[in-house]
């Protein structure tokens, strides 16, 4: 039983009416450096305690937000239809002009590192720096079929799955899951795996890519990839990391990511 799954923190979530949508997030510290903080499929504000428990509140405000469908941000159902990762984009942009922040930088991990470099290209005036970890930019056949031994929820290790049926319950996290695996097949039938390679070229925030050596859910080398294609990027690579680099390794990602937002470029 996987103890690193249950992260979690006692922390108030608000709601903000975005663009018609009920949006959940939290906000953490007082710094004058923003943050916002993008999570993966299925989500949780939970998951993200070892950023918003150690890094320091009064050097940044944190923001943690989950997309339509995700946590409490629902109804509605999550939508994966075409073009979802835009409309998540457009949606965190919105949410922190609703905020009135102006400035910040992007966190995301897994499928929300993806919205934020497409969010990061789109908003590259008011973005000071952008942290992905465990991401990709594009989908092959190769990917689809690890993503496929995924399918069966019930497979998940426990405590992973044990988490997530109580946060959505056991139809909606395999309905999702399987919507989910359903999208980027289709991302890979219809559009060459493209998942927002064309957003690379645009981003212009200094960029931070951190990706685990073992990570059993994204290789390597789409971290490596995304190195190759983001200017001003700089990759580290978690030797023993896998795709919860994050939760596994807290002190020294925070360490990490802490060193590279306080930065000067």
């Amino acid at each position: 039983m996987d103890q690193r799954y249950t992260v979690s923190t006692e922390l108030n979530s608000k709601k903000i009416n975005v663009k018609g949508f009920e949006i959940n997030y939290i906000q953490v510290g007082n710094g004058p450096h923003k943050l916002l903080i993008f999570p993966g499929v299925l989500g949780l504000i939970s998951q993200f305690g070892p950023l918003t428990e150690n890094l320091d509140d009064k050097k940044y405000t944190i923001y943690v937000w989950e997309p339509p469908g995700y946590g409490l941000s629902r109804p509605p159902n999550r939508d994966f239809s075409p073009g979802y990762l835009d409309r998540d984009a457009d949606l965190a942009i919105a949410l922190m002009e609703a905020l009135g922040i102006e400035r910040y930088s992007m966190l995301g991990w897994c499928n929300g590192g993806c919205t934020a470099m497409i969010a990061a290209s789109r908003a590259a005036d008011r973005v000071n720096r952008l942290v992905v970890w465990s991401c990709n930019a594009y989908v092959t056949a190769k990917d689809l079929e690890i993503y496929e031994t995924t399918r069966d929820v019930y497979g998940w290790p426990e405590v992973r799955r044990i988490t997530q049926f109580k946060a959505y319950g056991e139809k909606y996290v395999t309905d999702t899951w399987t919507g989910w695996i359903d999208s980027f097949q289709k991302i890979l039938d219809e559009h060459d795996g493209d998942v927002c390679r064309g957003s690379l070229a645009k981003i212009n925030a200094p960029t931070l890519i951190v990706h685990g050596a073992k990570d059993e859910f994204i290789p390597v080398e789409h971290g490596v990839y995304l190195h190759e294609n983001i200017k001003r990027s700089t990759l580290e690579i978690i030797p023993e990391g896998r795709h919860i680099v994050h939760i596994m390794y807290p002190e020294k990602f925070v360490s990490i990511v802490d060193k590279f937002l306080s930065s000067m470029q």
